[in-house]
């Protein structure tokens, strides 16, 4: 979610808050000639309403399990959960006093501490992660569908090779390919969705042994490859010297497929990025409510 001028409300609501309970704090803290204690009845109301705060930015994630909870909008959520997560940390600190206290309370700031800085590093990346992503990867496509564009991908240069310099044994995956999809179109042929390929050429055309040799070494290998795996891009500048006039547009019609390939992968990486701390930042903060229920269970028995 990007901060915008739409959470200027929660921006300063939370500061608000936050010097409302300072002033509370330095009040309690000099009128407490033995300091602050998280046991008095101010610091049980800061650690109730940090708590609070922590609880209603955790209920984002059941907003989001339960189907039928539903009532407002997903942004609002959101928004809570970032600010409301922010105002949890002075209150907690004035609820602990600044101090890690015993073994459960230290690993609990400690966690609690993860947790929010997770948080952080998360909403940093979806500030600049989704505009990187529409400046460097025009030719974006839904994650769903990266696998199988990058398949055809690879199918499409090789009937481009193929029109030019013939069929290519050597292929084999796409040449497999091509005949299943001819064989699928012949059995339905009343199908809208027919696709019209180039023929494969019956004879190499003059000088095509140089276009099938790049083929075979650079771009093929580049476009088969997995995705995030260490592969040269295809350089293009020999085959650009040496390719006639007439196909010409085959070879940049190749170099804008190995282009678009170039740029899945960068979505795919960028995508990793934009979602991957979830998996830190989620289980932490469950473990974190765990330990929270753990420390109050301990705090009201003994």
């Amino acid at each position: 979610m990007l901060i915008n001028a739409d959470h200027r409300g929660w921006i300063m609501g939370t500061t608000a808050v936050t010097v409302v309970a300072t002033a509370a704090y330095v009040a309690y803290v000099r009128a407490s000639p033995y300091g602050p204690s998280g046991g008095s009845w101010p610091g049980l109301a800061f650690g109730i309403a940090g708590t609070a705060a922590m609880l209603a930015a955790v209920l984002l994630t059941a907003r989001k399990k339960v189907v039928v909870w539903r009532v407002g909008a997903a942004r609002t959520w959101m928004k809570m959960h970032i600010w409301l997560g922010f105002l949890a940390v002075p209150l907690i600190w004035f609820h602990s006093g600044f101090r890690l206290g015993g073994p459960l309370t230290t690993a609990l700031m400690i966690l609690f501490y993860v947790v929010v800085l997770s948080g952080i590093v998360g909403l940093a990346i979806q500030q600049v992660v989704p505009s990187t992503m529409t400046a460097r990867v025009p030719l974006e496509t839904p994650w769903s569908q990266i696998e199988h564009v990058t398949a055809g991908l690879a199918l499409d240069a090789y009937e481009l090779v193929a029109s030019v310099a013939g069929a290519i044994p050597e292929a084999t995956e796409e040449v497999a390919e091509l005949a299943r999809e001819t064989a699928a179109q012949q059995a339905n042929a009343a199908n809208w969705k027919q696709i019209t390929r180039r023929p494969v050429a019956e004879a190499p055309a003059a000088d095509a042994v140089a276009l099938r040799e790049f083929y075979l070494t650079g771009i093929r290998p580049y476009l088969r490859r997995v995705l995030g795996a260490a592969a040269p891009t295809p350089d293009f500048a020999p085959l650009r010297r040496q390719a006639p006039a007439a196909w010409m547009e085959t070879v940049e019609r190749l170099n804008a497929l190995c282009e678009e390939s170039r740029q899945l992968e960068m979505q795919q990486r960028l995508h990793v990025w934009l979602h991957g701390w979830l998996f830190v930042h989620a289980p932490l903060s469950f473990a974190l409510f765990v330990l929270v229920i753990i420390h109050i269970v301990y705090a009201l028995r003994y």
